[in-house]
């Protein structure tokens, strides 16, 4: 299934489930208790039934309140409507991959500096820590660029998300880096960690609908007053799969609960300004979209 997480005109979230394209069923006007997929995967831990039966059996106990997925997303670009999607999930942490995750270039390795080399040569998939959901933008939330820095560019991926250890779902997003790191590599955290450094969304998607993330369209978009001013377009072509990424995450480590790392992907030239807008689309997924700010 594919799960959004939205705020109605009362104010009130709602976990909700696609049960028919363009038509969400909320989870949470049959069960309060349901109100964010980490509810979901909590039960699903301690039962053993899969996420998906989990929200089958909720929404089959009675008429499930529902809502249009254009009507919200029109609502949420305008900021006009009372209703409107927000962020799928809250993580406790968030991890970046690097290039070396994707297939090498077909011109190969051997014109690389020695450390991006070394990022597509070595067993060790490049992957760094990126904050906390404090950071996370949900969808048509503003993303930052830093202020001390001339570059910030927009990267989109697919990203993976994990629950104690074990890769649950996915979603797509942007994984926003300043420039600061191309000066020094000492600066490495600040160009990845910053308020809005990284947007999700619009939704989560469950393996038992998308059993492969891999080898899916993904397009990233710039639009500046309208106009279009960079883009770039990729394939999920993981040299890494989804599952060795998450083993290495988990290596020598004891990372809580709920993680996301996004995997590499596209990567549009040209820095970010102020008011640009981003927007993301992965085959199977959606698109997520966001304006830039400042920060």
């Amino acid at each position: 299934m594919r799960y959004y997480r939205i705020r109605d005109s009362r104010g009130d979230t709602h976990l909700t489930a696609e049960t028919q394209p363009g038509t969400l069923s909320s989870l949470t006007s049959l069960n309060s208790d349901v109100t964010d997929f980490r509810d979901l995967l909590n039960v699903s831990d301690i039962s053993g039934m899969s996420v998906d039966d989990i929200a089958c059996n909720v929404l089959s106990s009675g008429d499930a309140e529902t809502f249009d997925v254009a009507q919200l997303t029109e609502s949420s670009r305008s900021a006009m409507g009372a209703a409107r999607i927000i962020t799928p999930l809250a993580p406790d942490e968030i991890w970046a991959g690097g290039i070396g995750n994707y297939a090498v270039p077909d011109e190969g390795v051997a014109g690389m500096p020695d450390i991006t080399k070394t990022a597509y040569e070595a067993d060790r998939p490049p992957v760094m820590y990126k904050g906390t959901a404090s950071r996370l933008a949900g969808p048509f939330d503003p993303i930052g660029i830093r202020g001390d820095t001339e570059k910030t560019v927009a990267e989109g991926e697919l990203v993976l998300i994990v629950y104690k250890g074990k890769l649950v779902a996915y979603s797509t997003g942007n994984e926003v880096a300043g420039g600061l790191m191309g000066e020094t590599l000492w600066w490495m955290v600040p160009s990845k960690v910053f308020k809005g450094c990284a947007s999700l969304g619009p939704c989560i998607v469950t393996p038992e609908t998308m059993p492969d993330p891999t080898g899916r369209d993904m397009e990233l978009t710039i639009l500046r007053d309208g106009k279009v001013v960079g883009s770039s377009t990729n394939t999920t072509t993981l040299r890494r799969s989804p599952a060795q990424i998450v083993e290495w995450t988990q290596a020598h480590d004891s990372p809580p609960d709920l993680v996301i790392i996004y995997t590499g992907g596209c990567v549009a030239d040209g820095p970010l300004e102020a008011g640009d807008v981003v927007r993301i689309s992965l085959d199977g997924i959606g698109s997520v979209e966001n304006t830039v700010e400042v920060v």
